[in-house]
Parts: structure tokens; sequence; C-alpha cells
């Protein structure tokens, strides 16, 4: 997925949850080293993989994506809550790029 095409998917998915246009947007790129995994708790936010590399494994509440793994019939690039992102990789680090989305707490 696309950096822009990222971007109107979290407008659409933010307008779908009732927050409208009141969300930020963070890019965040990782850098994991072999067999490393990361955890990120998003509970009320979305975290969308931009271009995943196929090295990476991402599992959260919404689903998984593993392009190592024949058995999904769809992998996931939105994910919500408490987010997995694993590097396959035995012998390199793995660059993880994620836009993510986040809902403003409303004021009084």
């Amino acid at each position: 997925m696309t950096e822009g095409l990222a971007i109107e998917l979290a407008k659409q998915k933010m307008l779908e949850m009732g927050v409208g246009e009141n969300y930020l947007i963070r890019f965040r790129h990782f850098q994991l080293a072999p067999l490393s995994q990361i955890k990120i708790q998003g509970f009320n936010e979305l975290l969308i993989l931009v271009r995943p590399d196929d090295n990476v494994k991402v599992y959260s509440k919404a689903g998984i994506y593993n392009e190592q793994d024949n058995g999904i019939n769809e992998m996931q690039y939105v994910h919500r809550g408490l987010t997995v992102i694993f590097n396959q990789r035995k012998d390199k680090f793995l660059q993880v790029k994620i836009l993510q989305v986040i809902p403003k707490l409303k004021e009084k």
C-alpha cells in the first residue's frame, strides 16, 4: 500500500468511526533486528502498513499480514489494538513503515 492510499484509507476509516477530521497522522519507521519483534498498543488507533517487506509479519485483532504463510486468504494492512510486528529474517535488519492514525480527544 502506498502512502497516498494509506492516507485516503485513514480518512475513510475515521469517517466510518464517527471521528470525522478530528485525528492525527504519524508516520512511523521502525528498524527491526533479525528475528526480533515490537509491540504497539494502539487500542483506539489505526495502524496502516505502508509498502511492507515480504519478510514482515504483523498481527492484531484485525487480522494478519504474512506473505510467507500460504494459508492466509487475505492479508490485512490495517491493524487495531495490540499489534505485533515481527522480522522473520534470520540474517538481516528489516525496515517497517506504518501510518499511525490517532483520534483526538474531544474537548469539553
